[in-house]
């Protein structure tokens, strides 16, 4: 049976009868110390949505905790004052939908452009050692295949099929921009590292039924993984320079640029300094746009607190700057 009710067609009071993902499931005792709720989120490729579950015995939280998939049934019981809507579920029964992609939000861009205009940028790089590196990856299907598909993150910014990708060229105009405005930095590695920053992100995430991490994304991390698929593919080329290998690691291990953002290093070369703060203002400015995306159906001027600014955002920009740009 297809997928017939998305999220963001479900409103107040409306009744809820279809399969969704499930999402953040988290279990609440109340101040009885007896009775357990459950708090999660239902979701598919149009969205999410708060849920709860009343009164949950020991024997479902076994149950419901590791569920995926399930069809639900219940109705929209809650619009909070910020404008997000809240649903009550009465039941839920594990599943396997006839469609994952269903489930799988996208990147609103082109993908085959984007990959396209990516081939060609390798093409325009002269380093010959660089270039060889690029190809070895991007000449790999199986690699392309999965580059395109995988998402930027699990939340933030992203979080969707062909985020990866979306991420990357989005970052590799922002290193060309900087090349035009820095003469001192060097145009091939900065691309090139561009690039291969994040490529460890197609084994750190799943992506093929919902969006989550991999056992091999917990515990190592993108950073990890990328040098080590890069550490394979230098040994499979002849005469790399190791001075340059050096350069290549270096780069990749440093450009969360923050110990507690998970770089094992610090930037400590221009190009490595020049891709993280590239890497930082693609990453928060497309963050901060899902922000709004999300919210556009609030009826507040301020978002609610947003984990990773440390506070709420303004959503009344657009409205200001729309009416005055109409006023002589």
């Amino acid at each position: 049976m297809n997928k017939k009710q998305m999220v963001k067609d479900l409103y107040l009071n409306s009744s809820i009868n279809d399969v969704f993902v499930i999402k953040d499931v988290e279990f609440r005792v109340r101040r009885d110390n007896k009775t357990i709720d459950m708090f999660f989120k239902i979701g598919d490729k149009s969205g999410d949505m708060s849920a709860i579950i009343w009164d949950v015995s020991k024997e479902r939280i076994e149950k419901y905790k590791n569920i995926k998939f399930a069809r639900i049934h219940g109705h929209v019981s809650k619009r909070r004052a910020n404008g997000i809507l809240q649903a009550t579920v009465s039941s839920m029964a594990e599943t396997i939908p006839l469609d994952f992609t269903e489930y799988l939000p996208r990147s609103k861009r082109d993908l085959e452009k984007m990959i396209n205009e990516i081939y060609l940028k390798i093409e325009s790089i002269n380093n010959n050692h660089l270039k060889n590196l690029l190809k070895c990856f991007f000449e790999d299907l199986e690699f392309v295949k999965k580059f395109k598909k995988a998402p930027a993150a699990t939340k933030v910014h992203q979080p969707y099929i062909g985020g990866l990708l979306e991420h990357t060229y989005n970052l590799i105009t922002i290193c060309e921009t900087l090349c035009e405005i820095y003469h001192e930095i060097d145009h091939d590695f900065l691309i090139t590292m561009a690039l291969l920053h994040d490529i460890g992100k197609v084994r750190e995430y799943a992506y093929d039924k919902a969006i989550e991490y991999t056992d091999e994304g917990k515990l190592l991390g993108h950073i990890v993984i990328g040098l080590e698929m890069i550490n394979q593919k230098i040994k499979s080329l002849d005469n790399f320079p190791p001075d340059l290998e050096l350069m290549i690691k270096h780069t990749i291990l440093s450009h969360h640029g923050h110990f507690e953002f998970g770089s094992p290093k610090l930037p400590s070369t221009l190009t490595a300094i020049a891709l993280h703060y590239a890497d930082e203002v693609e990453a928060k400015i497309s963050g901060f746009i899902n922000i709004k995306e999300e919210n556009e159906n609030f009826n507040e001027k301020w978002s609610k607190r947003i984990w990773w600014l440390d506070r709420p955002i303004y959503l009344g920009e657009e409205e200001i700057l729309e009416k005055n740009s109409r006023e002589e």
